[in-house]
């Protein structure tokens, strides 16, 4: 959580309150309404927690909006109503934004209890903590009833994106394909093909395109998305970073007899891609 809100609303707590949908530590009131309002989409009942009203009593010091949240508990009162009654006594946000917030949290009341698991995986997801997605959306399928294919279809499609986010093409490809034999939309097949170009040699790739003669106009849109990404790529920073520092050893070696740097650099380089892969896989 931001560590540039300014307080105004009780005090910062001693002790944190851990979110572990989200899995964050929280300090203070505002920083509890921050999260409200940006994660409404995955808010639901497991965020109207006793708990978390003594901690906004005893560490936040706010014991009239606990003794309101309270009694909003015992009335049966909606999430929505729960967060809602958080964010209008903080008074941080305009009334627009705390209207729409409620209105999105009320339609999270209204998910199957599939899709809301689901929505927690899909924010692993979106943090890139691929290991911890992949398991949730496998536990998720075992859970699902056989009717349910297009819901099956999106978890089989989101598995493989977790393959492919840790280079785990194979797999990739066969949930991608499951996938398209789940719902029969194009997307999936799409995203088989693209993943057996990342994963395979090229020729192996070609070999395989020949031989399924049915699949050849879907390539060619699958070398367009691919050439897409290359020059994605040419513009991230990772990128720029490794045609400085290639500069860098050539204009080094030239002048100063001396590639020093440039290793140095790419070794940090390297040490970050490194932390973020292993936060993946967390």
């Amino acid at each position: 959580m931001s560590s540039q809100i300014i307080l105004g609303t009780g005090r910062r707590a001693e002790h944190p309150y851990y979110v572990e949908r989200f899995y964050v530590n929280l300090y203070s009131v505002e920083e509890l309404c921050f999260l409200f309002v940006d994660r409404a989409e995955l808010l639901d009942g497991e965020i109207v927690q006793r708990g978390l009203i003594r901690w906004l009593d005893e560490e936040c010091g706010l014991g009239d909006l606990a003794h309101e949240l309270d009694a909003l508990i015992n009335r049966k009162g909606s999430t929505a109503a729960y967060v809602g009654a958080i964010l209008e006594y903080v008074n941080i946000y305009p009334a627009d934004v705390i209207q729409r917030t409620e209105e999105i949290v009320r339609g999270n009341e209204g998910l199957s209890p599939y899709e809301r698991q689901k929505a927690k995986a899909d924010f692993l997801l979106g943090e890139k903590r691929y290991l911890a997605a992949l398991q949730q959306y496998q536990n998720l399928t075992y859970e699902v009833p056989d009717h349910e294919k297009l819901l099956l279809a999106r978890l089989y499609h989101n598995m493989g994106v977790a393959c492919a986010g840790m280079f785990l093409y194979g797999q990739a490809a066969d949930w991608f394909l499951k996938a398209y034999e789940t719902d029969g939309k194009r997307e999936g097949l799409t995203m088989y093909l693209a993943a057996l170009r990342m994963g395979q040699q090229e020729n192996a790739y070609i070999d395989y395109i020949a031989q399924h003669p049915e699949y050849h106009d879907l390539s060619l849109e699958v070398e367009r998305m691919v050439k897409r990404a290359e020059g994605s790529f040419e513009g991230t920073d990772e990128n720029r970073m490794l045609v400085t520092y290639q500069v860098m050893k050539d204009e080094g070696a030239g002048a100063l007899g001396s590639s020093t740097p440039y290793y140095e650099e790419i070794e940090k380089l390297t040490a970050g891609l490194k932390s973020s892969y292993r936060r993946s896989m967390s």
